[in-house]
């Protein structure tokens, strides 16, 4: 059995909220969460980030079905960001106003216990567990490729200028391309999906700790206590 709590919030600077939500319990074996934020102006970032949500929901909704193979759900999901892309570019090549508009995007597919994700940019998917907290995806970002090259330290990439620059995102180029892995959940174990505006305004032991607790309130009100820097989302999945 699965439980999801989700919420967005604008933070306490942006005067807009860019993310977008969404999730579905399909049955007890099978459950999707999505996360996108959204950038490129007031207007064009909500506009991307809504645009990605709804059709991944709607390609998810319509692909996955009981029983489906780990291959269909990468297929699925790939379809699904490519479709995406496809919209968002659409969109901004028929409205002047929304040109350069783009997401991130976190999406995951629950097979029984068995989690399928796929990734672009730099919102996150965490894994829940008795060992801790661990990153599941990987940052497309100019600062992890700095940290990878050895160019800065962990401690500099807090700060860096160019914390915030991602290097690859949804709907901005023709192609699009996303990570895919998977993870196995135990019972008691969490996943959450979250934008970049909660994880970067908590340490490291507030977002283990929190998450622990399978509170996303208490992760969101964290954030927010902490500066709200950005707009806030999660998506909290407990594997009962």
């Amino acid at each position: 059995m699965y439980k999801v709590s989700a919420d967005t919030c604008r933070g306490k600077v942006r005067s807009t909220n860019q993310d977008s939500f969404a999730w579905r319990i399909l049955s007890d074996q099978l459950a999707y969460l999505i996360v996108c934020d959204g950038m490129g102006g007031e207007s064009g970032g909500n506009v991307a980030s809504y645009l990605a949500v709804n059709m991944v929901k709607a390609a998810l909704d319509r692909s996955l079905v009981e029983g489906i193979a780990s291959k269909s759900v990468r297929a699925a999901l790939q379809s699904a960001v490519s479709a995406a892309n496809a919209k968002i570019l659409a969109e901004a090549q028929r409205d002047p106003r929304l040109k350069g508009m783009g997401t991130t995007l976190v999406a995951a597919v629950m097979v029984g216990s068995r989690a399928h994700f796929a990734s672009v940019g730099d919102s996150r998917i965490y894994l829940g567990s008795r060992e801790g907290l661990k990153q599941l995806t990987h940052d497309h970002t100019v600062v992890q490729m700095l940290l990878e090259n050895g160019e800065i330290t962990p401690e500099e990439a807090k700060d860096h200028p160019k914390r915030h620059y991602i290097t690859r995102a949804v709907g901005v180029a023709p192609q699009v391309e996303m990570d895919y892995d998977e993870a196995e959940l135990e019972p008691g174990d969490s996943l959450l999906l979250c934008s970049d505006g909660l994880y970067n305004m908590l340490s490291e032991e507030e977002l283990r700790e929190l998450t622990a607790q399978k509170n996303l309130g208490r992760l969101m009100r964290q954030a927010n206590e902490n500066g709200g820097a950005d707009n806030i989302t999660g998506v909290l999945l407990s594997l009962e």
